[in-house]
């Protein structure tokens, strides 16, 4: 009697349990929340960890004196000295603002010495050793009491200098017209220096590998999970051939950089119209931020390239009402692919990703639970070099 209520309490019967069985499943395959199933590496590969080593591929010793480039084993290669820059004399607590090449500190050093030839006070103070070396430049006294503006014509005249000479050619033949920020370290709380102003000066984009200033930008990834499958689906371009870095190679759905006065929200709307012609009212209402990501790089030539980027979710409809699509206009993109999370995987560890859309594309194959310690071998080292620590200034208000 009691085995029968208890069975007519559970509403028991085989019948009872295929369609609970099958209910659970159901709703795991069709609801966008449920945990995904993890990928698993291709044979041959245990871990993203080299492709995270390799991208974030900027080594700077403690020092700040020494950099070099990380390789997929971890080891540093093509190491060379450089000297810091900072806003201002530096004291032992100041952080500097970036890191100087030995050509881009010699041209400053010839700058610094034309001006005082020409019985003009130089813009640049230089930190000597005592036997001789430059151990730091900064701007001088004078242009700091003029501030932001100050610094940035005495930076603008500079680099176009530079520019008209032909002097570093291979940098600046990208210029763009575009003024970049550049800021103070945040104050602490009782500092009031700055009047509440993070920004130190502005410069020309090209122009930021030069002295190693931290360049800012956003990317994004668009994509649904199939009502079919349950897969996640990711929306994939191809940069174009013509572009000047990384051609060819696969990106997220959409990335920019963010101007002087921008913000990181109004640029990637921006730019979701712009390179993919994306409803920009569906993309300011749906977009979803998901965090930063440091991207300390350094260019096969040498260049200090570190990158900060703020990164977003675009979930779109899964019936392709809304998809991106190639804007011939702007001419940033070859062609779109829509790929299942394992082609992207695959591509990921074939090299094909520009460097810092892959480590982006790896942040999201995380946070979506597709990348876990079932899949990867050193998944916790994955996730903690992911997000490093960065030492130069950041936005801040």
């Amino acid at each position: 009697m009691l085995a029968t209520l208890f069975r007519s309490s559970l509403n028991w019967s085989p019948t009872s349990i295929a369609t609970k069985t099958q209910g659970t499943l159901y709703a795991r395959l069709y609801h966008r929340q449920h945990r995904p199933d993890p990928l698993h590496l291709p044979a041959g590969h245990r871990s993203l960890l080299p492709l995270v080593l390799s991208s974030s591929n900027l080594v700077l010793q403690a020092s700040g004196s020494i950099v070099g480039t990380r390789m997929e084993d971890g080891t540093a290669s093509k190491q060379e000295p450089v000297v810091p820059f900072f806003l201002s004399v530096p004291t032992s607590e100041q952080r500097p603002t970036g890191f100087l090449r030995q050509e881009v500190l010699k041209a400053i050093q010839g700058d610094h010495g034309n001006h005082k030839s020409e019985g003009k006070n130089s813009p640049w103070h230089l930190q000597y050793s005592p036997a001789g070396d430059i151990l730091s430049i900064s701007f001088a006294e004078w242009v700091n009491k003029g501030g932001k503006y100050a610094r940035t014509m005495h930076m603008e005249r500079l680099v176009q200098e530079w520019r008209h000479k032909q002097i570093f050619p291979d940098i600046l033949r990208g210029w763009s017209n575009e003024a970049y920020p550049v800021y103070h370290h945040a104050p602490v709380e009782s500092d009031t220096k700055y009047g509440g102003n993070p920004v130190a000066f502005a410069i020309e984009r090209a122009a930021l590998p030069l002295f190693g200033f931290a360049n800012f930008g956003c990317l994004l990834t668009a994509y649904f999970r199939s009502p079919e499958t349950g897969k996640t689906m990711l929306w994939i371009p191809r940069r174009s051939i013509t572009k000047r870095t990384w051609p060819g190679k696969l990106d997220v759905t959409v990335g920019g950089g963010i101007s002087l006065g921008d913000t990181a929200l109004s640029t990637i709307v921006r730019e979701c119209a712009e390179e993919a012609l994306l409803d920009t009212t569906y993309v300011h209402d749906n977009v979803r931020p998901v965090g930063v990501l440091p991207f300390p790089n350094r260019s096969p030539t040498g260049w200090i390239l570190p990158g900060l980027y703020y990164l977003y979710d675009l979930l779109l409809p899964a019936d392709g009402s809304i998809v991106p699509r190639t804007n011939v206009a702007d001419g940033e993109v070859e062609s779109f692919e829509l790929m299942g999370a394992e082609t992207v995987l695959q591509n990921l560890l074939e090299g094909r990703f520009k460097a810092s859309s892959a480590l982006a594309i790896v942040d999201f194959l995380i946070r979506h639970g597709l990348i876990t310690e079932a899949s990867d071998s050193r998944y916790v080292d994955v996730c903690r070099l992911l997000k490093g620590d960065f030492t130069l200034p950041v936005p801040w208000q």
